[in-house]
């Protein structure tokens, strides 16, 4: 460990010593520290190359010395027609320019933009190509003419970024946008009330430096899981991260902050009482949330069609999980053992896929929502029962679990209501 320690203080003071991109302390400390980290990606990505030979050869300057650049010409990016670009960078050109906007604006209100070496939207691009695709930063950085070093301070400081502006693009609806949200579930399913989808996705990541056993999921991978619940349009409306993978979703929504503002009563509510959301069989049934009846035994002809069309309206969850990971393809696997480092890219890959939605992309069109969906899409065979689940909630928790019982009941009575009467 002591050894271990020193290499890395040592390559921090090298790096230090050689850095040439920054001008102040401050910068030179967190390049020096970025070199550091973008050693151990560099290690995780390929498995063979040996952490004490690496740091070896960085503090005798090998790898500085051995770094070629590769002549790069950031016009071209910059000239790319408009469909090009959008295969290689997941959004128009228009919307491109929003995002390096939004985001110089939030640094400078941050007061982290004090000097221009590099122009932002340069750094954008660079930063967008390594969330979009699988590459490894070191052939990102040649691709840029870019240390690795370099880039990974772009990267982390604009995922950072990103991750800061979540609230702005990441919204609980308003009244009025909860109108036309019901309207056009309605139309397209005849299921009424439909506030939005809700489901747990997983992350998968390199096994994290601390607590790895916790982030192992049922396919016995590595993973963090991610909540969220998305709109007709596939907009994510709400937005959970960092619980570990071996968490069930039933237990991630009892953990998550959207269980305690479902439950708020008076002034606070965040949902009337026609409206919900919909869920799978890992979910509570209660008036805010309708799933689908179990097959446990036969359904009868209004339980099935119930189950078909509360499973129209909530598979979009699942398109717009499948929309992201297809877009913003470090989703489907990212090396990464720092769990901070895995929420905030995470969190930033879904504030793009929201950005994309709000700036006038449209990934679902209406009468896409009112396609019928394939027999295996119908949810109706899942019991769930998590009764160890709860022993580590805390006292608020606790009390949510309280109320969480009379809102079941009331689902009930509700889920009946409209099998009977309305669907």
């Amino acid at each position: 460990m002591e050894n271990n320690r020193a290499n890395i203080l040592a390559a921090v003071a090298l790096a230090v010593h050689l850095n040439e991109e920054a001008e102040d302390e401050i910068d030179r400390a967190m390049l020096a520290a970025a070199q550091v980290v973008v050693l151990q990606l560099m290690e995780d990505e390929e498995p063979w190359v040996d952490a004490g030979k690496l740091h070896n050869l960085y503090r005798h300057r090998a790898l500085e010395a051995s770094w070629v650049y590769v002549t790069v010409n950031l016009n071209e990016y910059h000239t790319m027609n408009d469909a090009v670009f959008k295969m290689h960078f997941r959004m128009s050109r228009r919307i491109f320019e929003l995002l390096v906007q939004t985001v110089g604006n939030h640094l400078n209100e941050k007061g982290r933009m004090q000097r221009h070496r590099t122009d932002l939207q340069d750094i954008l691009l660079m930063v967008v190509w390594v969330l979009a695709t699988p590459d490894s930063f070191r052939s990102v950085a040649l691709r840029f003419g870019r240390r690795p070093t370099t880039l990974w301070y772009f990267y982390s400081y604009v995922i950072m970024a990103l991750r800061e502006l979540a609230p702005r693009f990441i919204a609980w609806p308003t009244e009025g946008e909860r109108r036309t949200i019901k309207e056009a579930f309605e139309r397209a399913s005849g299921f009424p009330g439909v506030i939005g989808s809700i489901d747990g996705t997983h992350v998968y990541i390199s096994a994290p430096v601390e607590d790895a056993a916790h982030f192992i999921n049922r396919h016995d991978t590595y993973s963090m899981n991610v909540q969220a619940v998305v709109d007709h349009t596939l907009l994510v409306r709400h937005l959970h991260v960092g619980e570990v993978g071996s968490m069930h979703d039933n237990r991630v929504f009892r953990r998550s902050p959207l269980l305690h503002d479902l439950l708020k009563e008076g002034n606070e509510r965040i949902l009337n009482d026609d409206e919900h959301l919909l869920g799978d069989g890992a979910y509570p049934l209660t008036n805010f949330m309708m799933i689908p009846f179990p097959r446990d035994g036969p359904l009868t002809e209004a339980q099935c069609r119930f189950n078909r069309k509360l499973s129209q309206c909530r598979v979009r969850v699942e398109n717009a999980f499948a929309r992201a990971k297809g877009k913003w393809r470090r989703l489907k696997y990212l090396h990464a053992r720092n769990p901070a480092i895995v929420l905030d890219y995470i969190v930033g890959s879904f504030v793009l896929h929201n950005f994309t939605i709000l700036n006038g992309e449209q990934l679902l069109e209406e009468d896409e929502l009112a396609r019928p969906i394939n027999n295996n899409q119908v949810l109706e065979d899942q019991v769930f029962d998590d009764e160890d689940d709860l022993q580590d909630l805390n006292a608020d928790q606790q009390e949510d679990e309280e109320r969480l019982e009379v809102a079941s009941i009331r689902g009930l009575e509700k889920r009946i209501m409209y099998m009977e009467n309305l669907i």
